[in-house]
């Protein structure tokens, strides 16, 4: 196999949940570039087939959209069920849906806490289970790339105690899936991304203070590019090319965690 051929995703599909904006979208377009027909997912279907559209047009490839409640199983089970069914098959699933509260952590209410675990958490077990189940009984060697964040382990910023209590739970699963499921040749893996400016983020990169103390602790001396600079190691994740590469996690930072 040639090296073009190992991190080809040509005649994969792949399953983006969080896909319609922000990282998401960025690793879907990524995906689709490399190969794969990919099908976008998040709350809101218009968003969905606004994303799904631009991408094949970028790409000249197949996208489509299917919305879902991934905060349950029945939401997460029927999403799943319709991939299958427009799909045939999931060969790749990209956890990347996201959404933060942030607040004083004495402020917290359980219906707070809830709203980000059921998302972050929840949901992210709950796409593993149902598209690893889907990946074992039909013998595919399938690759699960989860989202996480460099607040789940080396920084913790604060008044987001939900999101980071999360996002190192997501580490950590990645990591037990792996071992749970390499036995069947599905590698589950973790990108750690720093600080992206997106929909999520904007109230950080709002205040000049937070947003110069970001930057000025970042080596290579930028921000993130949604579009671009995790789409390339998730395409990775997603391929032949990382068959030996299982249950780690990769910061995509610009140098923040090495300092």
């Amino acid at each position: 196999m040639s090296i073009m051929d190992m991190f080809s995703l040509k005649g994969k599909n792949a399953l983006v949940i969080g896909g319609s904006k922000g990282l998401g979208e960025g690793i879907a377009r990524g995906l689709v570039e490399a190969g794969a027909v990919a099908v976008v997912s998040s709350r809101n279907q218009t968003d969905c087939d606004k994303a799904a559209a631009g991408i094949t047009e970028v790409t000249g490839g197949q996208c489509y959209g299917i919305s879902a409640d991934i905060s349950t199983k029945e939401g997460v089970d029927a999403l799943v069920n319709k991939v299958i069914e427009k799909l045939g098959h999931i060969d790749i699933l990209v956890n990347s849906a996201g959404v933060n509260i942030r607040k004083p952590a004495v402020e917290y209410t359980v219906e707070d806490w809830d709203t980000v675990q059921n998302v972050q958490l929840k949901g992210v077990f709950l796409a593993c289970q149902a598209v690893g189940k889907h990946m074992i009984d039909n013998g595919i060697k399938g690759k699960i790339i989860n989202i996480s964040s460099i607040n789940a382990r080396v920084v913790a910023r604060p008044n987001i105690v939900s999101y980071v209590a999360a996002k190192g739970a997501v580490m950590q699963m990645t990591k037990a899936l792996a071992v749970e499921w390499a036995q069947y040749g599905i590698t589950v893996n973790a990108v750690a991304p720093g600080f992206f400016e997106t929909a999520m983020t904007k109230v950080l990169f709002e205040d000049p203070a937070t947003r110069e103390e970001m930057f000025r602790h970042i080596p290579v001396k930028r921000f993130g590019n949604a579009d671009t600079d995790l789409a390339g190691m998730v395409v990775y994740f997603a391929s032949d090319a990382s068959n030996y590469t299982t249950g780690q996690i990769i910061y995509i930072d610009g140098g923040y965690t090495s300092i």
